[in-house]
């Protein structure tokens, strides 16, 4: 194909496309539309907010404790990809239950405030919502209109309006002029509904006829249309009508011809009905005469005083508009959302408007706070509605955050696993608050006493339960969850002089910061990946800027809040997850042969407890339970005098995991995640000299001793790598740092 077939293609499927959206309509095709299928059309912003939600539906989160909703409209792909919202499930819902209420009382009389510490998502929650709107009005269950008036180029001089000598007044309309037959438009900047062009008590008939035509509408949950009844056209529209009316003689067919029905599509990058405001203390919302040229326009309309509005507020309305920092703003600049928000009016000099759009705002927990005590809040109160937005608290989401991020350096070097995960843990340590005994059952009280840091962030993940805990208290701490996610709930507090609610997640380090952090990391010379130990480099340095982040200058709640100590913890805990890995890749076991021990120890303790014989698959016959086997096995774990009682929890606890999970196949690391790490413990320390010469030959293959290595020695480092690659994704720079990490913790 050449340009020229190209431009063909392009401009056959541009009209295609303006076709199949009906972009551009007559007045009477309006009108069967909305005979054929009146609910589109009788929507307001609420509702049809709501209709944006409900379109792309849910889907079933879980969340360690609770099963959670996520509506899928924050999961649409966007140009950005970084503007996809990660998590924040509670966030989702309490924004749909609100929209709820708005759509049952028939408008938005209150202005959505997300608060929330820094970072924490709030702008990213609206433009979410922005994205799914522009999407969704592109479908043709999304299809907006707005109305234009369109007149004649020809006879406008002889003061006629628009209409040709002998020409029939039946013969139809102007919506469809071609460009060059049009003296002028007039666009209506509100996008006011088409149907506010039938006059009221008309409109009523028609309304109620076509429900009755589609008695389920009327019936539908949370909609309510009184805005149709109750609103009217705008101020210059206004005047237009009424003048074209008296020149028809009161023939309102005759103005219609002069309306052309138009399709317009939500945008927030062209600011149509998507609209975030900063806080930079400008009018939202300005008069101006209409700049026409007189001799543009009909005789019957000079003279006329035909004012149009413009700016921010105007251009989101029948849509969505953001404040951004919205309590950064003069409380002088608000006022007169009060009203707005109220009665969904505006009132500008020698100019009143019906507004129809959703309002909403961010607002950070220290701006609310200290707002909360001015004489202002208690006029504003009653026309906010709060929805509190946290910091994440499971690391493995607040991790999406990071690769986005870490993608973006990886590009050409070398990234070693878990370096999102391990940032996201520290952030996560960060963030977390001090158990209170007394706010649970004295059964849990003293379990949760005990919970460092680390341990209420790996149960907040993934439901992991601390090493050595008893079974009943594994059991009590998984059943309350829950609970202990929402003990500070109402919690308030203060600090630096502010007080304030104290919620888990209202404190600590904020995704931005951690992202700066990570460009660091990137540039850190002393590694040759970005890695976990490149961040933690980093996290030494950033944790003295006391001065410049407030959570720094927490004090120490028995572990908590010590950021410190928290690079610490996660040090550890990336060595024994590291150290499993790279050892595991080593040519001393198989893979899968801890899982095939184990699972021979619980079949001889099993056919031993019912008094069985057991099937050997070494011997290809029935055998008798091997008590010196499990001895053995019983002895790396360190169980001496209670062996009967270990054998029979062990029993109970597989006997419960096969009951939950009926459908699943038993996983011994996951059941048993104790017995399984002591068991590979007790295996590398009985060949820890092995071990440590050959992490050792793999720092040697990488050094300028590479050729003291054996031909058998370089083999093994290969394969040892070529392990460490297919199973955990390692490649040799992020290998080779790992391994010199461990042997140094190791000495």
């Amino acid at each position: 194909m050449d340009h020229q077939d190209f431009i063909k293609k392009f401009r056959s499927s541009s009209i295609d496309r303006f076709e199949s959206r009906q972009r551009i309509r007559s007045f009477s095709n309006f009108l069967d539309d909305f005979l054929a299928n009146p609910y589109p059309y009788l929507r307001n912003s609420a509702r049809y907010l709501l209709d944006v939600f409900e379109h792309y539906g849910t889907e079933d989160v879980h969340r360690v404790g609770v099963m959670d909703r996520r509506w899928k409209l924050f999961d649409l792909e966007h140009s950005d990809l970084s503007e996809n919202l990660v998590g924040q499930e509670r966030v989702q819902n309490s924004i749909y239950m609100k929209l709820r209420q708005f759509a049952r009382s028939g408008k938005a009389d209150r202005l959505l405030l997300l608060h929330g510490p820094n970072g924490s998502a709030k702008s990213t929650t609206i433009n979410c919502m922005m994205e799914g709107m522009h999407q969704y009005s592109i479908l043709p269950e999304g299809a907006l209109y707005r109305f234009n008036w369109i007149f004649p180029e020809k006879n406008v001089e002889t003061g006629r309006i628009g209409f040709e000598e002998g020409e029939p007044e039946s013969s139809g309309t102007y919506a469809f002029l071609d460009a060059k037959d049009i003296g002028s438009i007039i666009r209506c900047e509100l996008k006011d509904s088409p149907l506010l062009l039938i006059p009221r008590a008309e409109r009523r008939e028609l309304v109620e006829h076509a429900l009755s035509l589609h008695p389920e509408i009327a019936q539908k949950e949370n909609f309510n249309y009184d805005w149709v009844f109750e609103f009217d056209l705008s101020q210059k529209s206004k005047w237009i009508y009424e003048a074209l009316l008296g020149v028809h003689k009161g023939d309102w067919l005759e103005v219609m011809r002069h309306v052309q029905v138009e399709r317009f599509f939500h945008s927030k990058k062209y600011r149509l009905g998507c609209i975030s405001i900063e806080p930079q203390g400008n009018i939202d919302a300005q008069v101006r005469p209409v700049g026409f040229n007189g001799d543009a326009l009909p005789t019957i309309l000079h003279g006329l005083p035909l004012y149009e509005v413009d700016g921010d507020l105007i251009a989101a309305n029948r849509g969505l508009c953001e404040y951004s920092d919205f309590l950064k703003r003069p409380p002088e600049t608000n006022k007169y959302l009060l009203t707005t928000s109220e009665k969904g009016t505006i009132q500008l000099p020698n100019f009143r408007a019906h507004l129809d759009l959703v309002l909403s705002g961010s607002a950070n927990e220290k701006q609310l706070n200290m707002f909360k005590r001015t004489p202002d809040f208690s006029s504003f109160k009653g026309r906010l509605a709060l929805v509190r937005v946290p910091y994440l608290l499971q690391y493995s989401k607040e991790a999406a955050l990071y690769r986005r991020q870490i993608d973006r350096h990886s590009a050409g070097g070398s990234v070693a696993p878990h370096t999102a995960e391990m940032a996201a843990l520290w952030v996560v340590l960060t963030r977390l608050k001090r158990p209170s005994p007394k706010n649970h059952s004295p059964d849990l009280a003293p379990v949760v006493a005990r919970l460092t840091p680390l341990q209420k962030a790996l149960l907040y993940d993934h439901g992991e339960t601390p090493i050595g805990m008893k079974e009943e208290e594994r059991k009590l701490l998984c059943q309350n969850v829950r609970s202990l996610r929402e003990e500070h709930e109402s919690s308030e507090g203060e600090f630096e002089g502010i007080y304030g609610s104290e919620y888990e997640g209202r404190r600590g380090a904020s995704p931005r910061e951690m992202l700066t952090l990570i460009a660091s990391a990137s540039e850190n010379e002393r590694w040759h990946s970005l890695s976990p130990l490149s961040i933690l480099d980093e996290l030494d340095g950033f944790i003295r800027e006391s001065s410049v982040h407030d959570f720094l200058r927490l004090a120490v709640d028995n572990g908590y809040h010590d950021c410190k100590q928290f690079i610490s913890d996660v040090r550890s805990h990336y060595l024994n997850m590291v150290r499993s890995e790279v050892f595991d890749c080593l040519s001393f076991v198989e893979e899968g042969e801890f899982n095939r021990l184990f699972s021979d120890y619980f079949n001889h303790v099993k056919s031993s407890e019912i008094g069985e014989s057991l099937y050997s698959d070494a011997v290809n016959e029935f055998i008798q339970p091997s008590e010196e086997f499990m001895s053995d096995i019983e002895g790396k774990l360190n169980i001496n005098d209670n062996a009967k009682e270990f054998r029979s929890s062990l029993l109970s606890r597989i006997g419960a995991y096969a009951t939950e999970n009926p459908d699943e196949e038993l996983d011994y690391s996951r059941v048993f995640p104790e017995v399984y790490n002591d068991l590979k413990q007790n295996f590398w320390a009985s060949r820890k000299s092995e071990i440590q010469q050959s992490l050792l030959n793999v720092l040697k293959f990488f050094s300028a001793d590479e050729g003291h290595l054996s031909n058998e020695e370089r083999e093994s480092v290969r394969e040892t790598l070529d392990n460490m690659q297919s199973r955990y994704g390692y490649d040799e720079n992020s290998a080779r740092d790992v391994i010199g990490f461990i042997v140094s913790q190791d000495r």
